[in-house]
């Protein structure tokens, strides 16, 4: 489910996203909520996660239910190739 997003080819979204721009390869999870987030290239995105006001560089790894969030004015950022 996609409401509002800008997604790039290659995107593989089993959850919903919405508010987001998501990059080229991007994977989003089962049970998953992308709001107000932008995703860059090759971000893998596991199942049961919740990110608000996130912006993650590329190769990003979330790892299964993570919650992650921060607010419009202060994004929580994570740097390039960074596990969570």
């Amino acid at each position: 489910e996609v409401r509002n997003s800008l997604l790039a080819d290659g995107c593989v979204i089993e959850g919903v996203v919405e508010n987001s721009i998501l990059f080229r390869g991007v994977k989003v999870g089962k049970n998953t909520v992308v709001k107000n987030s932008i995703l860059m290239a090759d971000t893998l995105v596991g199942e049961n996660v919740s990110l608000n006001c996130v912006i993650a560089d590329k190769d990003v790894v979330i790892r299964d239910g993570r919650v992650l969030s921060g607010h419009e004015t202060k994004p929580f950022f994570i740097d390039k190739l960074t596990v969570v």
